[in-house]
């Protein structure tokens, strides 16, 4: 994202991470790590069951998507699919 941006981003995540966390979802993990280039954002989600629509139902999902869409980034938001094949430790903590 455009480097101007990413405070708001921030600000977006924690608002978004505190409502999905009060909405205690069983096995559901997610984080938000930020590149070395301190404008990448990256999201990996693990859980148990497809979590999509708890994810989209939140007021606060839906206000940081339209606000990073809004923003014009750098590069477009991507999702990648994958299948966990091995793992050091409980991967749905």
């Amino acid at each position: 994202m455009k480097p101007e941006y990413v405070a708001q981003n921030r600000l977006n995540l924690d608002d978004f991470i505190a409502a999905l966390t009060a909405a205690s979802v069983r096995g559901l993990s997610y984080r938000v790590f930020l590149e070395e280039d301190g404008q990448t954002f990256l999201h990996l989600v693990t859980s148990q069951d497809d979590p999509s629509a708890v994810i989209t139902g939140l007021p606060s999902f839906k206000k940081f998507q339209s606000e990073l869409l809004a923003s014009g980034p750098v590069v477009r938001p991507d999702q990648v699919g994958m299948s966990l094949v091995a793992t050091s430790g409980d991967s749905y903590r």
